[in-house]
């Protein structure tokens, strides 16, 4: 998701392709029916965006204005009523990230290969069954949908070239491509860091009394955690400037918030990747795998790493990392990576950087399907399937 909202924001130019939303006013949903239809209408090949929390005439990281949370759910919602305006059908995600701490979205608009696509249904007096449109460049403009039929005839005669079968590909968990039943056990998340610590942090009481009865107990406590206090052992704490305290105040509750998140997110989770491996007699490339996991209570899918507060290393250098793209939707959590090429009789991982599963007690006996899709040069199947995950017992503290 960061990768796609991150190359979107390199160029945001309204094209053919992509819609950049003016961030200082209000969509309706009439507006992005309209745009969306004029998007999928398009002369242009590929998928193609509408873009969210971007100032176009911005310069350098200035362009990034971000949107509210209350505007990203509801424009999460909003992707699904437009599917069920438009005819045919289009396939539509709604992708969102936070860069440089600020939230930016995109729509993407895929499988546009049945134009003309049109409103299907009447939704209010202005948009009505039947309307189509069709986005030039910076352009949107209303058309008749048999304005966008190929009417011209076709070189006759040629016959498209047969695909081969499919080869024979296996998908397993870990490093066995033959596994389809992982147990696994749930792991004691009963001592996070900073447990005491927390609801003390997140108080909302006057911050100077807060700060007289903490110093020198919690956040200092923290503080040398994190190499920012610098007294010796058994020094009194330097209580004046209370400015600064209150940004000691702030710093320790996010080095607490960000802790637990590595505990929750990264130590506690549980690694799971998947093998690959072509039993045919021939090389597939530009081989690409896609996951579905079920939402249900005290599971999860992590979306990122959580690094610890601690790590000093960049975030350029954590996404090199190469975590998978994690989509959570209502019905399902998607993830997606790309394998490149399967050579013969030569397992391979899916993902670079293991997935990470948040799992709580609640999912004790129980068990998960885990769907897959693989998908070859020009978006061909190459073959689906269904994993699944038993838990176990919660593991011994300590293990």
């Amino acid at each position: 998701m960061m990768m796609l909202l991150k190359q979107l924001i390199e160029s945001p130019i309204t094209s053919s392709k992509l819609l950049v939303c003016d961030p200082f006013r209000e969509h309706d949903q009439e507006e992005l029916v309209k745009e969306v239809i004029g998007l999928a209408n398009a002369d242009v090949d590929g998928p193609r965006n509408i873009l969210f929390g971007i100032n176009a005439g911005g310069l350098n990281d200035s362009g990034i204005v971000g949107i509210a949370e209350s505007v990203m759910a509801d424009l999460k919602k909003a992707h699904r009523t437009l599917s069920a305006l438009i005819e045919p059908v289009l396939y539509l995600a709604f992708i969102y990230d936070r860069i440089n701490g600020k939230l930016v979205g995109a729509l993407e608009i895929d499988g546009c290969n049945d134009k003309p696509y049109i409103v299907g249904q009447n939704f209010s007096e202005s948009l009505t069954r039947g309307q189509c449109w069709i986005r030039e460049n910076r352009n949107l403009r209303a058309v008749q949908p048999t304005e966008l039929v190929r009417t011209d005839t076709p070189e006759p005669a040629r016959k498209p070239a047969k695909m081969g079968k499919p080869p024979p590909i296996t998908v397993g968990f870990n490093d066995e491509p033959d596994c389809e039943l992982l147990e696994l056990a749930i792991p004691d998340t009963s001592d996070p860091p900073f447990a005491e610590e927390e609801p003390q942090a997140k108080q909302p009481l006057d911050l100077k009394k807060t700060i007289k009865e903490k110093i020198g107990t919690v956040t200092t406590r923290i503080l040398r955690i994190g190499g920012a206090h610098k007294r010796g052992p058994g020094a009194k704490p330097d209580e004046s400037g209370i400015d600064a305290q209150i940004d000691k105040v702030d710093e320790t509750a996010t080095v607490v918030a960000n802790a637990n998140n590595h505990y929750f997110f990264e130590e506690k989770a549980l690694r799971l990747n998947l093998c690959v491996c072509n039993k045919g007699s021939e090389g597939v490339e530009n081989v690409s795998i896609k996951l579905g996991f079920p939402r249900v209570p005290d599971f999860d899918v992590v979306d990122r790493l959580y690094t610890s507060p601690f790590d000093k290393r960049p975030q350029h250098v954590i996404k090199k990392l190469g975590y998978p793209d994690v989509e959570h939707r209502d019905d399902a959590i998607l993830v997606r990576g790309s394998l490149d090429q399967l050579a013969p009789n030569s397992p391979k991982q899916a993902f670079k950087c293991e997935l990470r599963l948040a799992v709580g007690p609640r999912m004790q006996g129980k068990k998960i399907a885990v769907l897959y899709t693989l998908r070859g040069p020009d978006n061909r199947a190459l073959g689906k399937g269904r994993l699944k995950i038993k838990f176990g017992r919660v593991a011994a503290s300590g293990s």
